[in-house]
């Protein structure tokens, strides 16, 4: 896909799988933010994202920065962010705005019941009910799957309203495996994309069965229940049987505070029975693991396997698996994330060049900061990155 500019109208250029190309005019200076996967004939074209709204701010800067015909550039002029980018402040909903609006702030957007562009003739589209703020979460860690086969697994199905809108944002590759306790959303296993599952999340006999099924599950998201035991068991079964490069996400954390799901209200960290029994209380824990290596107290030796280590938490006994496989930890308000990939040993190196002691060693020569850059940028290039 490329960008064309004719006059003051703006044109994308599509490529046919069999080599004919199509002109799609997006009108007078059109960017920003309705994504759409589109297949007419042949012709297919990757979710990219369309407005209709007319900026002329905004589109001035749109035609020049197509004109500089940076790849980046590009991508932003199509108007998918990259991860923890932000945006100008936006209003996505009446009364609600965003400094990173993302595809599922734009959802909202035309499909929200408060917007004037809901529309009111598409009473079959399955209702979401969503809190907004957990769509930084979801972009930022969800975005690299887009365009690729990517099976997604998610405990909490309701009334469906995330199967069209994940379906639209991952593309033609995406798999939905919903886990559910209600019979009733088995009205949605209707595509072969889409499989439906009835059991209980705190039952381990069940994921111990969802494992055998599926066994390859790129993203997890837990929108279940949100008591302590279904989500503690969800994410001690399901977490270390994601991909080794796939991500686990916990949402609605806010439970942890409320008796009705098992929490404790005016309890947090400080607090030993909350710490024990909660979610974000495991959240805490989970923290330290992430970090064990440094548990025995040296803090220049990974020591991961200190024997001292294998019974430190004798009430988690996975979390050596955890340790292993688990990079980043991402928490954000009401949601917890957990980036799986490669975890090695951990340690610190150097590099050629001048060093000076730590302490205070009397007066040194300048130095040629243009000398180090041309040196630098000639290395640098003698090998592609």
């Amino acid at each position: 896909m490329h960008f064309m500019k004719k006059k003051k109208e703006l044109t994308l250029r599509f490529k046919s799988r069999k080599g004919s190309s199509v002109l799609l005019p997006l009108g007078y200076y059109i960017c920003g933010y309705v994504t759409c996967y589109l297949s007419i004939g042949n012709i297919y074209f990757s979710p990219f994202i369309i407005d209709t709204t007319y900026d002329p701010h905004v589109a001035s800067s749109v035609v020049k920065d197509v004109e500089q015909s940076s790849p980046a550039v590009e991508r932003r002029a199509g108007g998918m962010i990259l991860p923890f980018e932000r945006t100008e402040l936006r209003e996505y909903i009446p009364g609600h705005f965003s400094d990173a609006y993302t595809y599922f702030h734009h959802y909202l957007h035309h499909f929200d019941k408060t917007s004037p562009l809901a529309p009111t003739d598409f009473n079959d589209l399955p209702l979401l009910h969503i809190w907004p703020n957990y769509f930084e979460a979801y972009h930022n860690h969800w975005q690299r799957y887009r365009g690729k086969d990517v099976t997604f697994m998610e405990i909490g199905v309701q009334s469906g309203g995330k199967i069209p809108l994940l379906r639209n944002y991952f593309g033609s590759g995406f798999t939905y495996i919903g886990i559910d306790i209600n019979p009733s959303t088995k009205m949605f296993d209707g595509a072969d994309w889409i499989n439906i599952e009835i059991g209980n999340s705190e039952d381990p006999a069940f994921w111990k069965e969802m494992r055998a099924k599926y066994p390859k599950v790129d993203l997890f998201l837990d929108d279940g229940g949100h008591t302590m035991k279904q989500q503690r068991i969800a994410i001690e079964e399901m977490l270390p049987h994601v991909q080794s490069d796939g991500v686990y996400m916990c949402e609605d954390l806010s439970t942890s505070w409320s008796p009705k799901f098992g929490g404790y209200k005016f309890k947090d960290s400080r607090n030993e029975v909350f710490m024990r029994d909660t979610m974000v209380g495991l959240v805490h824990r989970s923290l330290d693991w992430l970090n064990a290596a440094w548990i025995p107290g040296h803090p220049e030796t990974d020591n991961i396997n200190d024997p001292e280590l294998e019974n430190y938490w004798p009430e988690d006994q996975w979390w050596k698996k955890f340790a292993s496989s688990v990079k980043h930890i991402h928490y954000y308000n009401q949601v917890v994330v957990y980036e799986k990939g490669h975890v090695g040993k951990l340690f610190a190196t150097k590099t050629v060049g001048a060093s000076i002691p730590y302490d205070a060693s009397g007066e040194h020569k300048k130095v040629d900061w243009s000398s180090v850059m041309g040196h630098l940028n000639a290395e640098l290039t003698k090998v592609e990155m």
